[in-house]
């Protein structure tokens, strides 16, 4: 069974405040956004297997509205690999460490994380707009250029 990736960045989030930046919660129109991304993919029947999230809390928020628009979706796994300047290799070895290696994995992530971890796996460099899920397919153990980019869903200018 392949791997298929699904990498997220969160929502657009508030301007950061004297928490500082990794207490930036999302905004109301990125809640709004996830969560309207979050039913169409219900919609669709689409469930992961895996979701990990960045400890930050907008990517956690991001990954609770999706959960929770899932039926019988797993727990959210925090992963400190998906900090946004973390290496995107030790993202991929975070997820054998993780046994992640089959089914569909969701990544809940930031800019420039992800879109790094894009350009490794399939060569491309996909636009991560807050909201933006970008699917990617591994046959193989994931490593630069062993993924394809199957799908992107941008949230459009709005963000």
């Amino acid at each position: 069974m392949p791997l298929v990736l699904e990498i997220l960045r969160h929502g657009e989030a508030v301007p950061a405040g004297p928490g500082g930046d990794a207490a930036r919660p999302l905004s109301s129109a990125g809640r709004h956004a996830v969560a309207a991304l979050a039913a169409g993919l219900a919609l669709d029947r689409w469930r992961p297997d895996r979701i990990f999230s960045s400890p930050i809390l907008r990517a956690r928020q991001t990954a609770k509205i999706v959960r929770e628009a899932m039926p019988d979706a797993p727990e959210i796994e925090p992963l400190d690999e998906l900090l946004p300047d973390c290496e995107p290799s030790r993202v991929l070895a975070a997820l054998r460490v993780h046994d992640a290696r089959a089914g569909r994995v969701l990544l809940v992530t930031h800019q420039p994380l992800a879109g790094r971890l894009a350009a490794l796996l399939t060569g491309e460099a996909p636009a991560f707009r807050p909201g933006t899920l970008v699917r990617i397919e591994c046959e193989t153990e994931p490593g630069p250029g062993r993924g394809r980019l199957l799908h992107t869903i941008d949230p459009g200018p709005e963000g």
